[in-house]
């Protein structure tokens, strides 16, 4: 039997479309559960056979049967959901990730973009607008960076809400088993702050030792056929996830950037700042990051009694606990990465590749040059411009700042 389940490994057998557990070939062999018409007919194509349509199961015998949770009404792990209270904005980003879901049926879906730009509430508030589609929904915080295999086993008894069914005992029969449910049951499963078991030290998107079977997990929950969405949010994209997604394929992502004006002002309004034509030189001076704008009210009302034309004659960025987000992001770069950094800050000014190229202190090739640019990217620390038909990059003014009092 075990043979048999490795003979479906895509990665043993370039025939099988994906991998089967040794609990659905099981059942399937003894007839003692019925299974969806995608693994049978993968076990079948494993081995170079054809199955007839006529020995298929129907959708009803494929469904009868199965041993998920009988309440047919929502079921919600909402015990590390964030409140959503005080959101703001984001509307042209709730459209899209709610077109990308319930209407393009995306498997998976990254938002990703740095600390404090509103990852964590944007997912929240995306995921109370779109519960009502899914018959379950699972908030997962990875603060603790959970193992995959206990992660697909805690899924696992949530969706069939049975905690003495027999469970999988290895990670290829858990992933299996949890594609199954997907595949049975429409979820919408949330991990917030997947950067936990990414690596530091090299480029944006590696996972930590340990942790490389979420890359296995990703894969197949992108490239199998279900009607569940994994969404995902990250400090910086990773790199399994940029391979698998693209405009037309149900793998996508987004990076999230600062908030549209209006929303930016509304910020500085609840923190009780007094309105004044400068707060569009303050929301630009900070990005529009929404973090950013709360810390340095709470210093304008207290320092200036609530007026940032009188912060802003100070000629100054203040990051107060902006530092230690950024110090968290700056922990994680190459030295390449850190490098092209300080000289952008020192310049003040946007660079091209070339430019870049000429000051580097570090010797590294162009290619060299253009990954440690793309992880930046990816870590949203750097932004890209187009100056006279070039393209260059450049700084937002607080990590500029940060940069240069490091």
């Amino acid at each position: 039997m075990q043979n048999i389940t490795e003979f479906t490994d895509p990665g043993l057998n370039r025939d099988s479309p994906f991998f089967i557990s040794l609990d659905t070939v099981s059942n399937i062999l003894n007839r003692r559960a019925p299974a969806d018409n995608s693994k049978i007919e993968a076990l079948f194509k494993a081995f170079g056979l054809q199955l007839e349509a006529e020995y298929l199961a129907s959708p009803a015998e494929i469904l009868k049967g199965q041993k998920a949770a009988p309440n047919p009404q929502i079921r919600q792990n909402r015990s590390e959901l964030p409140d959503v209270a005080g959101f703001c904005g984001r509307t042209e980003e709730l459209r899209l990730l709610k077109q990308w879901i319930a209407s393009d049926r995306c498997r998976l879906v990254a938002i990703f973009g740095m600390g404090g730009i509103g990852k964590t509430a944007l997912a929240a508030q995306l995921a109370s607008q779109i519960q009502n589609d899914f018959q379950f929904v699972i908030w997962r915080s990875f603060s603790n960076a959970p193992s995959c295999q206990n992660l697909a086993i805690e899924l696992i008894k949530f969706i069939c809400d049975s905690q003495s069914k027999e469970l999988p005992n290895n990670l290829g029969d858990g992933i299996s088993r949890l594609i199954e449910y997907l595949q049975a049951h429409r979820c919408l499963i949330v991990f917030d702050g997947v950067e936990a078991i990414l690596d530091s030290g090299g480029l944006a998107g590696q996972y930590r030792s340990g942790y490389l079977d979420y890359e296995r997990l990703f894969k197949q929950i992108a490239e199998s056929n279900h009607q569940s969405c994994l969404l995902l949010t990250c400090s910086e994209k990773s790199r399994d996830i940029a391979l698998l997604e693209g405009q037309t394929r149900p793998v996508r992502s987004y990076k999230l950037t600062g908030l549209e004006n209006k929303a930016a002002r509304e910020i500085l309004t609840e923190r009780g700042l007094i309105k004044e034509r400068e707060w569009d030189e303050l929301i630009e001076c900070y990005g529009s990051h929404p973090l950013a704008l709360k810390i340095v009210s709470a210093m304008i009302l207290e320092l200036f009694d609530g007026k940032a034309s009188e912060f802003i004659r100070q000629n100054t960025v203040f990051m107060g606990q902006i530092n230690p987000i950024l110090y968290q992001q700056f922990q994680r770069l190459s030295d390449l990465e850190t490098e092209v950094i300080r000289q952008l800050a020192t310049a003040g000014k946007p660079m091209t590749i070339a430019q870049l190229r000429e000051i580097l202190s570090v010797t590294a090739s162009t290619s060299k040059l253009m990954e440690a640019l793309e992880s930046l990217g990816w870590r949203s620390l750097i932004e890209k411009i187009t100056e006279s038909g070039k393209v260059a990059f450049t700084l937002q003014p607080v990590v500029r700042k940060y940069a240069l009092d490091r």
